[in-house]
């Protein structure tokens, strides 16, 4: 199993990019779980969305030295440095610059997504046309305010 109990209702979570040359964990809960339909998530990750989990940057624990680059969001301004393993090329991590203590885990990187439900999807003006919003969960057409 790739969780562990620490305390009741904690647990520490681990992952990896494909090739397994970058690795992670972390033993906090996270403080969101967002579905991102913007135009940099459906690129950074090939598909309609990326699945954010977001953690707290001090929990994150960071085995391997991941590339990165800076983009600036074209609808917001924000700027993102975006993480990957310079092997395999998987997108791993994101830090947004205007919430630096906090950094987004690309879920399909986590080894156990049990038990996390997305609480959130944003930027569902740019959501692909066959999307359906699922689930009874917050719902923003940008940012989550």
């Amino acid at each position: 199993m790739s969780t562990t109990d620490l305390t009741p209702g904690r647990r520490t979570r681990t992952g990896h990019c494909l090739c397994g040359s970058i690795g992670y964990r972390f033993d906090a809960e996270p403080e969101a779980v967002v579905l991102c339909h913007c135009g940099h998530c459906q690129r950074n990750t090939g598909s309609a969305f990326s699945v954010n989990v977001l953690v707290a940057r001090n929990a994150l624990d960071i085995q391997g030295t991941p590339k990165s680059y800076q983009t600036i969001g074209a609808e917001n301004g924000h700027l993102r440095d975006r993480l990957f393993c310079g092997e395999c090329g998987t997108p791993i991590f994101t830090v947004m610059h205007e919430r630096p203590a906090l950094v987004i885990v690309k879920a399909g990187t986590l080894d156990d997504t049990e038990g996390l439900e997305p609480s959130a999807e944003v930027w569902l003006r740019r959501a692909q046309d066959w999307i359906e919003p699922a689930g009874h969960r917050a719902r923003f057409d940008g940012d989550a305010k």
